[in-house]
């Protein structure tokens, strides 16, 4: 073999590497958000709790990088499984976290949501062999609506990012771009958590202390296999 047809088929197999790495990374941008059931169960466990309150959240199966605007609240299930015990969500207890582990102020939406985000806000009630649903987010995406003229003040609140910011982490410090990099490697797992205020009323349990039950939700990257157009979504 000349040397010429040598460097030709050294840069073909070159290029046909680095193009066959993008169509790897265009689809290397999947994960899942999933709930520590686990460790729920646990921290029901040891508040008693576990055969009088069951607690889940709802995701949508995947979730891409740069997309995180699909997840924008979370959406709970609170069911009293009690006979004559009453349960209550103090809302202003609650707390959320971000990847960073920073520290946010819960707030629950409801339709049409007008609420001055300075005000505390009323608990909800959850009577035996019920269900609470609701959705949350953090106090900090919430923004007024833009008013549609001059004449009229916009009251209703709208969310206005996503929950969650995955790229951001990339633009970050060195440490938060490495947890990003790794992540995306799927070396690690990243996490953040909800924390859900509860108090149970009953004539036999007259205690009204706070139980805070610590959700965590963990992120996996999914492989780049998942994201080629054959695959479920």
């Amino acid at each position: 073999m000349r040397i010429w047809d040598l460097l030709i088929l050294i840069a073909y197999f070159v290029m046909l590497t680095a193009v066959m790495s993008k169509i790897i990374n265009s689809f290397n941008d999947e994960y899942t958000v999933q709930l520590d059931e686990g460790e729920l169960k646990q921290q029901l466990v040891e508040a008693k709790l576990d055969e009088m309150v069951e607690i889940s959240f709802k995701f949508d199966k995947r979730y891409e990088f740069g997309k995180d605007d699909k997840l924008k609240q979370l959406s709970i299930s609170v069911k009293n499984k009690s006979k004559n015990h009453s349960i209550y969500v103090d809302w202003d207890y609650c707390a959320m976290t971000d990847l960073d582990g920073r520290s946010r102020r819960v707030t629950r939406l409801a339709p049409g949501t007008t609420l001055d985000l300075f005000q505390e806000q009323v608990f909800s009630t959850i009577v035996p062999g019920t269900t609470l649903k609701e959705n949350v987010t953090a106090e900090d995406v919430l923004k007024r609506k833009e008013p549609k003229d001059d004449k009229n003040v916009a009251l209703e609140m709208e969310i206005s990012k996503p929950l969650l910011d995955l790229m951001g982490l990339s633009k970050g410090g060195d440490g938060a771009k490495k947890k990003f990099y790794r992540f995306k490697a799927s070396m690690i797992n990243l996490d953040f958590a909800f924390d859900l205020s509860l108090r149970v009323i009953g004539s036999s349990r007259p205690s009204s202390d706070r139980h805070l039950i610590h959700c965590k939700f963990i992120l996996r990257k999914l492989p780049w296999q998942a994201g080629l157009p054959w695959n479920p979504k």
